[in-house]
């Protein structure tokens, strides 16, 4: 491939990089603000504020902040080797975190056994061996992106060097830690469950969020 065609295949590369990075910033932002409104973020009522087109903006803010702080490491250069630590640590943090967060249900189901209330689609007992077999899948990738990337980051080899450590599950372990202490500090106490911002009228077909505004339901 020439130079030339070689630069449009980055080129497209980089426009794909681009959406899929908004992408995830509307994704994380509204899941950040969705679980502000329901009290379970520090800081819950700055992060809830909305400008004059309803956007939060404060939550969106933050989470490009914090995807910042995670690849500042990239201003430092691995010692030989060239390696993109801070690149590959971050599509390990994003995965290990999606993955959890996925298998999370599975897992709390698979706890409930018989306790739980299946509604009118389910597994039926299949679920125990479907269950198992994810939360087993997740383990395995979360220790799989926990691993070295390059020799230079295992500790008892002579050209080990802290800049080529990949920090994806001191990240993880370390937002679980925070997450966990702030819980056991108080805002488990604090915290009642979803807020709901909705209130649905079947009979009427009417929808009120809110702020009082109604609208109405036209059925399917």
């Amino acid at each position: 491939m020439s130079e030339g065609w070689a630069e449009i295949v980055i080129l497209i590369s980089l426009l794909g990089q681009v959406f899929c990075g908004m992408a995830c910033v509307t994704s994380c932002s509204r899941t950040f603000y969705a679980f502000s409104r329901d009290r379970a973020v520090p800081g819950w009522a700055f992060w809830t504020r909305l400008n004059r087109n309803r956007v939060p903006v404060a939550s969106v803010l933050g989470v490009c902040g914090l995807a910042l702080i995670i690849t500042l490491p990239a201003l430092w250069n691995v010692e030989g080797g060239g390696v993109p630590v801070a690149f590959f640590a971050v599509v390990s943090i994003s995965v290990i975190g999606l993955y959890i967060a996925y298998v999370t249900p599975v897992f709390l189901r698979l706890r409930a056994g018989d306790r739980f209330e299946p509604g009118a689609w389910n597994l039926g007992a299949k679920y125990r061996w479907m269950c198992s077999v994810a939360v087993g899948w997740v383990v395995l990738c979360v220790i799989i992106f926990s691993l070295p990337f390059t020799p230079a980051a295992v500790p008892w080899r002579d050209e080990f060097t802290w800049t080529a450590v990949n920090y994806a599950p001191l990240m993880v372990g370390g937002l679980f830690l925070a997450v966990g202490i702030w819980w056991l500090a108080g805002a488990k106490n604090r915290y009642q469950g979803p807020v709901r911002t909705l209130t649905f009228d079947d009979a009427a077909g009417v929808i009120s969020d809110e702020s009082g505004e109604s609208t109405t339901r036209t059925p399917a």
